[in-house]
């Protein structure tokens, strides 16, 4: 273990703190950093929606407490859903999904204003082309093909689109800024405020058309090889993606993303949105018509669902555990403590940055060992027979543990996370230990004379 710790000090810090402190990284660190706020606000909404005002949900749902049919004067089914009661609380729902959108329109404009910083340019203007690109594209891909039942829409590539036309636009900004030829000539005697963005007209219009272009380009594709993209992913990716390897480097892929900066999951979700998903509509459907189990009681349906990456989540919880346990640096504990709330509604994202996770070379190895580790025992237990399969869909601001109860529809399924919760803390306290030998070694340097 000694050996390991030098290691670890010695030779795998270093390198990952020279990528963690690339100047491009740092940007799209920046922009999340700047964005948590809203990812928190945003989480804390959708955690009141599914609890309390989701007319199908656990408080106000037929199959939870049944507040809403007590509201209604004891509706149920149909007439429960022709409710004003319930159509509001869907409206409600639907707004979250627009503050999504929003939330991506501020990410993008952020990301072109940090990025202005290394490139140049006009920051306003970035932000604001950035911001037309990601309209464009988002309205183009939210159309539809043929008799309408076929969207041309992306919704998986939103996340990822919004860094693309974050970074597109400084960048052709900064490089039209170049040639002066490019500079609209404006007459003499217009106010400062004015003239300053009409001499750029040119360069805001070209980079506006090369992004409607390029979504054009990108819809079109679409529409033209749905029936081919679609078939490749029934035939290959969804059973694929029911394999251990491949869930593995999914949930590698997804955590590496996290641990750089990135939404994880957004980058990711085109993966659940054409396999994980599709799966686990199917276990829940199965479960409805009360086939999930065979006359020799082995669980049926697919394994790797949106709802057993939830299992994997945990690790993040047992990391702020390891930290409040072992950590000797005040810092930490203190902002651990004070972000321990939200991170169990499943808000990641404030404890990942604030703590610090992301770029920190001190937790890149557990930080992608831990959901790995997880993945392969929540495997194993489900393979076996020991924990049912993923049922049923619940709300990704399910606390951990009741979100295994719920999605499997047995406490084994809680039992499970339990058991990977505390895999993760031993995974995580050497680490910890690691950093608190690393700030020792820096206080007896700096104490020396």
């Amino acid at each position: 273990m000694e050996q390991f710790f030098d290691w670890v000090e010695r030779s795998f810090i270093p390198w990952a703190g020279r990528f963690s402190n690339n100047k491009y990284v740092t940007a799209i660190r920046d922009t999340f950093y700047r964005t948590t706020p809203l990812w928190i606000v945003l989480a804390f909404f959708r955690v009141v929606q599914w609890m309390f005002l989701n007319p199908e949900g656990p408080v106000m749902g037929e199959n939870g407490m049944g507040i809403g049919a007590l509201l209604t004067g004891g509706l149920y089914g149909e007439e429960y859903q022709a409710t004003g009661f319930y159509q509001l609380g869907r409206t409600f729902a639907r707004a979250l999904g627009l503050s999504d959108i929003l939330l991506l329109f501020f990410l993008t404009m952020t990301l072109a204003i940090q990025l202005t910083k290394i490139w140049g340019g006009d920051k306003s203007l970035a932000a604001f082309c950035a911001l037309g690109g990601l309209f464009i594209f988002t309205q183009m891909e939210s159309g539809y093909v043929g008799d309408g039942t076929v969207p041309v829409g992306h919704p998986p590539l939103r996340a990822l689109s919004a860094l693309l036309f974050g970074a597109l636009s400084a960048w052709m900004l900064a490089w039209m800024e170049r040639f002066p030829r490019l500079r609209l000539r404006v007459p003499p005697g217009l106010p400062e405020r004015l003239a300053q963005p009409l001499v750029r007209i040119i360069p805001a219009g070209l980079t506006l058309l090369a992004f409607l272009l390029f979504s054009m380009a990108v819809t079109q594709l679409f529409v033209s090889y749905y029936r081919e993209i679609d078939g490749f992913v029934q035939s290959a990716v969804r059973p694929a993606a029911q394999t251990l390897p491949f869930a593995l480097a999914y949930q590698c892929a997804v955590w590496l993303l996290w641990w750089c900066g990135l939404f994880g999951y957004g980058v990711t979700s085109i993966i659940v949105d054409f396999a994980y998903w599709p799966a686990q509509l199917a276990n829940q459907a199965l479960a409805a018509t009360s086939l999930f189990q065979n006359e020799g009681g082995f669980v049926q349906g697919f394994v790797f669902t949106t709802e057993f990456f939830h299992t994997p989540n945990g690790h993040v919880l047992a990391l702020a555990v390891a930290v409040l346990a072992y950590s000797n640096n005040e810092h930490w504990r203190r902002v651990t403590g004070f972000l321990l709330p939200p991170l169990i509604f499943n808000m990641h994202a404030p404890i990942l940055f604030c703590l610090p996770v992301v770029m920190n070379p001190v937790f890149l190895l557990p930080y992608l060992i831990a959901p790995l580790a997880n993945t392969v025992v929540a495997w194993a237990a489900i393979s076996w027979g020991v924990v049912p399969t993923f049922q049923f869909v619940t709300a990704d601001t399910v606390p951990f543990i009741l979100s295994g109860v719920l999605s499997t529809g047995s406490l084994m399924g809680g039992v499970l996370q339990i058991v990977v919760f505390v895999l993760d803390v031993f995974i995580y306290a050497p680490f910890v230990i690691v950093a608190n030998r690393m700030d020792e070694a820096r206080d007896g340097k700096e104490d020396a004379p």
